[in-house]
C-alpha cells in the first residue's frame, strides 16, 4: 500500500506552459539529492541575508535564518499529503493536471504563516502570532517557492531521471548465486520453487523465489502485473483488458487487485517516453 502510494502520479501545469509530472517517491529521491540542497542552501542564504524589511520583525540573520529552516522543515512533513489530497480533488472536480501556482501557494501560505507564527510566540509574545505576516511577505514567499518547485519539476526530476536512467542500464540483479544484466531480462514469471527468467538470450529456470527478484527492482525497471508475473518496463506494449501484451506478442495477465497501479504505472511510463521523445 505505501509503495502504491508513493508511486501514485502527480500532474501539474508549470509557468512555462508544459505539464510536468512527479511521484512522491521522485520528490523524496529529489530530497535526498545534494543538487536539491545546494539550490536550498542558496536561496536560504539570499533571503536570510536579505533586507530586513522582508521580514521587519526577524532583524537578525540567525533569526531570519531560522524562520526558513523551521518554515522548510513544515513544508517536507506535511507535502506529501498535501499535494496528494489536493491533486485529487482538482481532478476528480475539473479534470487534467492542476496548475502548479494552484497546488503551491496555500502549502506555502500554511507553512510560512506557522513558521512566523511560532517564533513571534517565541520571540515577541506581546504580538498577535499571525500579525507578523504582511502581504508583501505572503507574496514574495508564494514567488520564491513558485521558482524553486519550477526548477525542481522543469530541470532537477527529468535530470534525475536521465541519471537513474544510465544507472539501471548497468544494474545487475543476483539471483541463485549468479549476477544477471537488469537490462537484458524481458520478464520473470514465478513457477513453483522457480523463476523463469526471459532474457535476450533465451529463457532460464532458476531455483529462486519471485521476492528475493523483487526485492532488487523499483518501479522504474519494471512493474509486478500478477503474483507470479514481473514485466520490464522495455518490454511492455499495451494493456487491453486484464492482459498485457508484449512487444514480442507473448501476453501476461494482469490481477484484478493491481490493475489501476498497472494503468498508472503505463501512464507515468508513456508520458516520461513522450518529454525524452
Amino acid at each position: 500500500m505505501f509503495s502504491m502510494y508513493c508511486d501514485h502520479e502527480i500532474r501539474v501545469y508549470v509557468s512555462n506552459g508544459s505539464i510536468a509530472h512527479f511521484t512522491l517517491r521522485e520528490m523524496h529521491t529529489l530530497y535526498r539529492s545534494w543538487q536539491m540542497w545546494v539550490l536550498v542552501t542558496v536561496g536560504f542564504f539570499m533571503m536570510s541575508t536579505g533586507h530586513p524589511i522582508t521580514l521587519p520583525q526577524f532583524d537578525s540573520f540567525g533569526l531570519r535564518m531560522a524562520f526558513w529552516v523551521l518554515a522548510l522543515a513544515i513544508y517536507l512533513g506535511i507535502s506529501d499529503l498535501y499535494a496528494q489530497v489536493t491533486a485529487s480533488m482538482w481532478a476528480r472536480l475539473f479534470g487534467g493536471p492542476i496548475p502548479l501556482i494552484v497546488l503551491s501557494a496555500p502549502l506555502v501560505l500554511a507553512c510560512t504563516y506557522s513558521a512566523g507564527a511560532i517564533l513571534g510566540v517565541m520571540f515577541d509574545p506581546s504580538r498577535a502570532p499571525f500579525s507578523i505576516m504582511t502581504w508583501q511577505m505572503n507574496l514574495r514567499n508564494i514567488v520564491v517557492a513558485h521558482v524553486f518547485e519550477t526548477a525542481a519539476l522543469v530541470w532537477l526530476i527529468p535530470a534525475q531521471r536521465a541519471r537513474q536512467s544510465k544507472i539501471l542500464s548497468r544494474r545487475k540483479v543476483t539471483l541463485a548465486g549468479s549476477s544477471y544484466v537488469l537490462a537484458d531480462i524481458h520478464r520473470v514469471k514465478a513457477a513453483e520453487h522457480y523463476l523463469e527468467v526471459y532474457s535476450q538470450s533465451g529463457v532460464e529456470m532458476i531455483r529462486e523465489r519471485m521476492s528475493t527478484f523483487l526485492e532488487q527492482v523499483t518501479p522504474e525497471d519494471g512493474i509486478q502485473t500478477h503474483r507470479s508475473h514481473w514485466v520490464s518496463v522495455q518490454t511492455i506494449a499495451t494493456l487491453s483488458g486484464a492482459t498485457l501484451s508484449l512487444h514480442d506478442g507473448e501476453k501476461v495477465p494482469v490481477a484484478r487487485s493491481r490493475m489501476e497501479a498497472v494503468r498508472d504505472w503505463l501512464r507515468a511510463r508513456d508520458e516520461g517516453q513522450g518529454e525524452v521523445a
